[in-house]
């Protein structure tokens, strides 16, 4: 409830103290569900961060008799941390890319504010498949 009560706030913050510039504000809303799914560039790192889980797992594959108990659970956990730093490397560069993306298209649309599409009920032009585009 908080988020969506502060994002309602934030809007309408900015709808009254830019109302009285000269011209319209123009507002944007980019569906990253959408961005995610449809978008070539993040099924390419989703591509590699499966093919570097398959590496990690190859790497730290254990027989369970060969080790004991203790060993196999401290591999785990190194498996896994090395497995979030390579998640959280490509999820930040594919939100630079996302974030780039999104700029390039507000600037070409003469968009000032955009929003994500689930924060905003209604309204804004939908700029998510020129965002697509731009990820290709």
């Amino acid at each position: 409830m908080f988020p969506r009560f502060f994002t309602i706030f934030l809007f309408c913050t900015m709808v009254f103290f830019l109302a009285g510039c000269e011209r319209e504000v123009g507002l944007g809303v980019v569906d990253l569900d959408r961005v995610l799914e449809e978008s070539p560039r993040a099924l390419y790192y989703q591509e590699q961060l499966d093919e570097a889980g398959r590496e990690i797992e190859e790497r730290y594959a254990i027989d369970s008799g060969d080790v004991s108990q203790e060993e196999r659970l401290s591999l785990q956990e190194q498996a896994y941390e090395e497995y979030q730093s390579v998640k959280e490397e490509l999820e930040d560069r594919l939100n630079e890319e996302i974030e780039q993306a999104v700029a390039e298209v507000a600037e070409e649309e003469n968009l000032d504010i955009i929003f994500y599409r689930k924060a905003v009920s209604f309204g804004g032009q939908d700029i998510t498949e020129q965002v697509v585009e731009k990820l290709q």
